[in-house]
């Protein structure tokens, strides 16, 4: 039988902190784990903290990322201005998990390639799809990432995950597995447990009347909408909310609770919007965004609230939990909420931990703050977005 159990520490040295919340998960779960995920905050030392992880048993798989600011756990909300470190442990004697690192470099879609082939060798499932991939990269070029992998795997295999976070865009963003530590990486779980998976995938945020074309884009940079300096545009629309900034400057912050969305699908009779959140502008009034966007694309105004964005948690468990099936029992989580959706709720966020318990009980889970969000809407279309909610139940 699939057990879980988590553990959290908030010791001031990388090395005290991981024997600590060891010794607790081996504790919580009677045996060593197979898979490890671990979250952890910016003031440790991830080369200290790789070594730590180097002394477990060749048998156990690790997988972590470093989180903006904070960990959360059925236990609360852990770091804040300090340190803080969970894992989320999983004995699965019947089941089989991977993990592989692969640098980035400058090819993005070959790095997630050589992860997914590599975290499913690792599994010892070679010629097997997996139940589902648990992914964490380096920001910049997520989309790539996800292709990569579709290129080994096809597109109906879920990749759900958060990219790496730091307690500020410039700081260190690092990927953990067993033994070593990483900048710029593609870090990759391929699962293959005994039970069974169930996700979902959302944001809290509702369209508003305004939207266009894009009339002109490169990558992550937004020149134009309907043929219009975007900066000018979105400060139209938001009435004003970037004054400030044009002419250049940071609008991260600004635009949190007002994201762009793009279009994506429906479920049901609901409307899905990939979100897209605007980063900064340009001495030209350009935008550069922390998504992708194309010529042609449609373009909407969105619009959250601090209510929304803390009460939405509840409804994608929830959605997960009806997307299972019927006989179906929660053993564990893992849980991405966005970095900037977390900062604009910041003194209240111990709400978005108390959430997640009100709906899975009892069930551990292990919360990250990303600075980007994979995951699908859909089965057969994994995504990258922003500002948005992911989680993944495992059970039985």
């Amino acid at each position: 039988m699939m057990k879980i159990a988590t553990s959290v520490s908030t010791a001031a040295a990388a090395s005290a902190a991981f024997a600590e919340a060891m010794s607790a998960l081996r504790a919580g779960l009677g045996a060593e784990p197979d898979h490890v995920f671990l979250s952890h905050t910016a003031p440790y030392d991830v080369g200290e903290l790789a070594r730590a992880t180097a002394a477990l048993p060749p048998s156990v798989r690790v997988h972590g990322s470093s989180s903006c600011l904070s960990v959360m756990t059925g236990a609360g909300v852990h770091g804040g201005s300090g340190p803080g470190l969970a894992l989320l442990g999983i004995a699965d004697a019947e089941g089989a998990y991977g993990v592989a690192a692969e640098p980035i470099g400058g090819s993005p879609r070959a790095a997630g390639a050589r992860a997914a082939e590599r975290a499913i060798e690792d599994a010892g499932r070679a010629g097997e799809l997996p139940a589902l991939f648990w992914l964490t990269a380096q920001t910049g070029a997520e989309e790539d990432v996800l292709l990569g992998i579709e290129d080994v795997v096809g597109p109906n295999v879920p990749v759900f995950g958060g990219s790496s976070a730091a307690d500020s865009l410039d700081g260190r963003q690092s990927q953990v597995e067993r033994g070593r530590a990483h900048e710029g990486a593609v870090l990759l779980s391929a699962l293959y447990p005994s039970g069974e998976i169930s996700c979902a995938f959302s944001s809290g945020y509702v369209p508003t009347e305004h939207r266009c074309r894009v009339t002109r884009a490169g990558g992550r940079r937004l020149p134009e909408i309907d043929g219009l300096p975007a900066a000018e545009v979105y400060n139209r629309w938001t009435g004003g909310l970037i004054s400030a900034q044009l002419g250049g400057g940071s609008i991260l912050e600004q635009t949190a609770l007002h994201p762009l969305g793009r279009p994506s699908g429906w479920i049901g009779k609901v409307p899905q919007f990939l979100l897209i959140h605007p980063s900064t502008v340009e001495k030209d009034n350009s935008m550069t965004l922390s998504a992708s966007i194309h010529d042609g694309d449609e373009l909407v105004l969105m619009h959250g609230s601090r209510e929304s964005l803390i009460g939405r948690i509840r409804s994608v468990v929830d959605a997960a939990i009806e997307a299972a099936p019927p006989s179906f029992r929660a053993r564990g989580a893992l849980v991405i909420f966005c970095a900037g959706c977390m900062l604009a709720v910041r003194d209240e966020i111990d709400r978005v931990a108390e959430g997640v318990v009100a709906s899975l009980g009892a069930a551990p889970f292990l919360g990250r703050f990303t600075f980007g969000e994979q995951g699908c809407f859909t089965r057969g279309k994994n995504q990258h977005a922003n500002l948005s909610i992911g989680v993944v139940l495992l059970g039985e």
